[in-house]
């Protein structure tokens, strides 16, 4: 059944189990104890009542006089040792349930407990010891004393009491016991039983709350949180899960924005490369105009490429597809490198290039991403710096990190753009005026930076330049 199945069911059934087996150790615990209690006392009782007779002076007169009366309730029996068998006097008839061996015991001088149950079910506490003997005159220096067990002439037999008394005093409250503790632990369990699942339904209320948060939640509404009453387990699983509602808001929320950036971004060339087609096709034209409309074309399309070589590159790191491979890795021949290749471009534009304190020093990283990452950061400059302008690239050591600047003459960015320029398809308005980059370049340097262990900063002041900062742990 489901509600078995519950967590408050399970918590509830080991509960119970838990409890069931306290309350049965406590149970046979106390049983033991009382009734110990009880047979010690019924005992000590019988001790004390024997020792009162055997102290009683003139008893066996008393008693073969017939003036000897037994206490409420208590059999009193003696036994007495005549030609190689017993006299008994007792009041009642003691001889069934009195073993020989017993008397023979107690005349050896060993007391004996036993009991016995008489034939009308009733059960008795023996206690049987020997009587000591009466004081008497002693022998005459010139005659031997006779043996320590021999009767001396005059003197009556050996005689063993028995005294008995009914176990009811110690049966009845042990029956009586039994049955409270046969009543009181299943009810018992059965009220725990009805508290537990309250109890455990009141501890899991929050949680039924998650779960409903959770089922309102959806994809496209991921803002409802969990509310979060106590600092206890379940407050911390709240915050918990309100901290991984967060991140998958955000996350869903770039994925969007992401999509809808792409989607604007391959729609602009695209409409180019329609246009152009369309122009064309309308009616004759030369050769030369059909070669511009080609080259606009091969330029739509290739800048397409590398929007959607970028995409692929961003996406394949979101889902940990990309692994870079770890060597050692010379970052001032990668800066060199990079410099002499883009230097052609750099030259067109009319931007003078320099390279400055690149002393070899190597980092532990993918060649080629590092790579990309110099030719975005350069190529960004590039982009941004105006005829007559300069980049100028540089590695230096600081420490255990190394930093690789990429400085540019350029317009430079705005303050309030500042903290975005490394988000995706992000691009300042001046940029888009002077550039027709995609905004994904500083997003994919950020990534591999941070996949190397490093940070990337900017810094720049409108008019006056840019400089991005990369630092990277050495070797």
């Amino acid at each position: 059944m489901r509600i078995l199945r519950s967590v408050r069911a399970q918590f509830t059934g080991w509960y119970l189990i838990v409890l069931a087996v306290l309350l049965a150790l406590l149970s046979v615990g106390l049983y033991t104890f009382v009734s110990y209690t009880l047979r010690r006392n019924l005992d000590d009782g019988l001790i004390h009542r024997t020792e009162q007779l055997a102290g009683t002076r003139g008893l066996l007169q008393v008693v073969e006089e017939g003036r000897f009366e037994e206490a409420l309730g208590e059999l009193v029996a003696f036994y007495r040792s005549a030609d190689d068998r017993y006299e008994v006097t007792a009041t009642r008839a003691l001889e069934p349930m009195i073993d020989e061996a017993w008397v023979d015991a107690a005349l050896a001088g060993i007391p004996v407990f036993a009991t016995v149950a008489a034939d009308d079910g009733q059960v008795f506490r023996f206690h049987i010891r020997r009587l000591p003997p009466p004081a008497s005159v002693p022998p005459p220096e010139d005659r031997p004393a006779p043996p320590r067990d021999a009767p001396r002439e005059g003197e009556p037999p050996a005689t063993v009491l028995v005294v008995g008394r009914p176990m009811d005093i110690v049966l009845s409250p042990l029956s009586a016991l039994r049955a409270t503790l046969l009543i009181a632990i299943p009810l018992t369990l059965l009220l725990s039983a009805g508290g537990g699942l309250f109890l455990a339904r009141r501890a899991l209320h929050p949680v039924d709350r998650m779960i409903e948060t959770a089922r309102d939640i959806e994809e496209s509404d991921l803002a409802k949180r969990v509310d979060v009453a106590t600092d206890d387990e379940l407050g911390r699983l709240a915050r918990t899960l309100n901290a991984m509602l967060e991140r998958l808001e955000g996350a869903f929320r770039r994925q969007r924005q992401f999509t809808d950036d792409a989607s604007h971004e391959l729609r602009s060339p695209l409409s180019v490369i329609e246009a152009e087609a369309t122009l064309a096709l309308r009616r004759e034209r030369t050769a030369d105009d059909y070669r511009d409309a080609l080259a606009t074309i091969a330029d739509e399309a290739a800048g397409m490429n590398r929007l959607i070589d970028q995409l692929l590159t961003l996406a394949r790191a979101d889902a940990g597809e990309d692994r870079a491979v770890r060597e050692p890795v010379d970052l001032s021949e990668v800066a060199r490198e990079t410099i002499e290749a883009i230097r052609p471009v750099a030259d067109e534009r009319g931007v003078g290039m320099h390279v400055e304190d690149c002393a070899p020093v190597s980092v532990i990283g993918d060649s080629v991403r590092l790579k990309r990452l110099a030719v975005n950061l350069i190529d960004n400059a590039i982009r941004y710096t105006p005829s007559g302008g300069s980049v100028t690239a540089s590695v230096v050591t600081e420490g255990e990190t190394v930093l690789l600047t990429v400085a540019d003459t350029g317009i430079g960015i705005a303050p309030e753009h500042l903290p975005h320029v490394f988000e995706r398809f992000y691009r300042a308005d001046a940029a888009r005026q002077r550039g027709q980059g995609s905004g994904l370049g500083l997003s994919i340097c950020r990534q591999i930076v941070e996949e190397h262990g490093g940070t990337i900063d900017v810094e720049s002041a409108e008019g006056e330049g840019t400089r991005f900062l990369v630092r990277l742990p050495v070797t």
